[in-house]
């Protein structure tokens, strides 16, 4: 992506942002050489996510599957902030031919008008319209078949929480190298590796060097 285009969507990011409104956050994700990074966000409230944040895990899932050559885009899946909102996420592919440069996303927070909802049918003891507030199952989504839902992480680390059992890389116990090569394979499936400065983190939980990582990386690629 160049920076012309860069900019556009920077300034797209800002618009959609004011004229939604702050109940949708709205997060414009470059991606290039060096990794991927948040390049504008409106209305972070919503996550808590600021441009030094993260990829979440089953967007880089996404990227590394390479769903965007099959789909422009994704709409109206569940995301989870901080273990206890659900959020509707929307994700667009920015490409340039079948090159992904960019990915835009927008996440509503209707949490407000559930709590009314709830509000209202508690106070007219409306118990028989329960389903009304259940949320639809069916999407037309990949990243249903990854995870269940996406879930909105402000670190890496919070990322690696996520896909692996912290407790022994936090512990005294030494892995081997084969038990670290399967680590290492499992967060390159997750698609961890496409966010930038992994690698330097992966190598410090795990207690190997940089360029061991990168080994593993070029292995798995093979």
């Amino acid at each position: 992506m160049d920076e012309k285009q860069k900019e556009q969507f920077i300034k797209l990011t800002k618009f959609l942002g004011q004229v939604l409104g702050k109940q949708y956050e709205v997060v414009f994700h470059v991606i290039d050489k060096k990794g991927t990074y948040i390049a504008a966000i409106e209305n972070n409230h919503i996550s808590g996510r600021t441009l030094e944040s993260s990829l979440d895990t089953s967007i880089s899932e996404l990227i590394q599957k390479k769903v965007y050559l099959k789909k422009d885009f994704l709409y109206d899946y569940k995301a989870l902030v901080e273990k206890n909102k659900f959020v509707r996420g929307s994700t667009f592919f920015i490409k340039n031919s079948d090159e992904l440069v960019g990915i835009l996303c927008i996440n509503h927070d209707a949490s407000v008008i559930r709590d009314a909802i709830c509000k209202i049918i508690d106070i007219e003891k409306l118990d028989d319209m329960g389903e009304f507030l259940s949320q639809d199952e069916s999407s037309n989504l990949e990243i249903n078949d990854l995870a269940n839902v996406e879930t909105l992480s402000r670190s890496i680390e919070e990322i690696l929480a996520q896909n692996i059992d912290m407790s022994y890389l936090n512990s005294n116990y030494q892995l081997s190298i084969t038990q670290k090569e399967e680590i290492a394979k499992t967060l390159y499936e997750k698609g961890i590796f496409n966010i930038k400065g992994s690698v330097a983190i992966v190598a410090k939980f795990l207690k190997i060097s940089e360029p061991s990582v990168y080994r593993y990386l070029k292995k798995f690629k093979k």
